[in-house]
């Protein structure tokens, strides 16, 4: 990343501190913490404490708990318009066995997803605008309130993305602030398909995401030919939001390494649906926050996940 795009990541990122200093400043008590509350992050929330492992972790790594498993960063996808409902129940009996941080789903099961998981802590994912972010902003937000009703308790709404690229702020901001206020307080994840961006657009859209009220930036819808998640726009992504938002790396990731090297940049989710063969792979306990990279390397064409066809439900992501 150019010294240029890190002054500039920096000098958003500060200008959205201070403006949120300024705007709980003399509020209610209750008001005046504008931090990531802390189901944002699910299992992996911000670990603020002074630990020694959290004092010393990677920059990407010091948002989230030094206790956090793989299984905590994964949404367990299934996007596929094939998926069928044996499929769907699979997800969800896979997500309850290894307590993922969701499953993430196509509108029309949220229902069904919602019921399997009734009684867990895994957390129920919807797509809005998938996978192309062109519909109406009354479109998106109709789309999430459906959701809402079905039981979804996260959005991961697709961006405007040819507003983005004309540079049409006040219209990314307005779709992102109508799925926003039609969650209703459900977490909202706005995906950027950050493969079609310049770093300069991955900037501007992750901030007025954040300021229209969004709980995280997702790198990917997993469906576009330009591409998925890159560890340098998950590192950029995070410069800009800060500890603020959560930041989810999505598209291709499909085993350890690259999971753990997303991680290590700043991602607090990973949307993939090779979440079985990684929670396998790593083992129940925590991760090693402290040597993410060096984990990363060694499982470099020997892992568990190079050869495993990740979720036994049928599809990629």
């Amino acid at each position: 990343m150019s010294t240029d795009l890190r002054a500039l990541a920096r000098e958003i990122a500060s200008e959205l501190a201070a403006r949120d200093r300024v705007a709980t400043r003399g509020a209610p008590p209750e008001q005046q913490d504008r931090s990531t509350p802390s189901h944002v992050y699910h299992h992996s929330v911000p670990d603020r404490t002074n630990s020694p492992q959290s004092s010393i972790a990677p920059p990407g790594v010091r948002f989230v708990r030094s206790d956090a498993r793989m299984a905590d960063f994964i949404d367990h996808t299934l996007l596929k318009a094939e998926a069928t409902r044996a499929d769907i129940d699979k997800l969800c009996e896979e997500a309850r066995e290894h307590r993922f941080a969701a499953v993430c789903v196509n509108g029309v099961w949220v229902a069904t997803c919602a019921r399997a998981l009734t009684g867990t802590d895994v957390q129920v994912a919807t797509v809005v605008g998938f996978p192309l972010g062109a519909s109406a902003p009354d479109a998106k937000a109709q789309e999430t309130a459906q959701a809402v009703r079905d039981g979804a308790t996260e959005i991961d709404m697709v961006a405007a993305i040819g507003q983005v690229k004309s540079g049409d702020w006040n219209a990314v901001a307005d779709d992102i602030a109508a799925v926003v206020r039609a969650a209703s307080g459900r977490l909202v994840k706005v995906i950027i398909e950050s493969a079609v961006l310049t770093p300069v657009e991955i900037i501007k859209v992750c901030a007025i995401a954040r300021e229209m009220g969004a709980h995280y930036v997702k790198t990917s819808t997993g469906f576009h030919a330009a591409g998925g998640a890159t560890a340098e726009a998950v590192a950029l992504m995070r410069m800009v939001v800060g500890d603020a938002l959560g930041v989810k790396a999505s598209g291709g990731v499909r085993d350890c390494e690259a999971a753990l090297r997303m991680i290590a940049n700043g991602a607090t989710r990973i949307g993939t649906s090779s979440g079985v063969s990684m929670a396998k792979c790593l083992g129940p306990g925590p991760l090693p926050l402290n040597d993410l990279l060096s984990l990363a390397t060694g499982h470099v064409g020997t892992c568990h996940t190079c050869s495993s066809g990740g979720s036994s439900v049928p599809g990629s992501y």
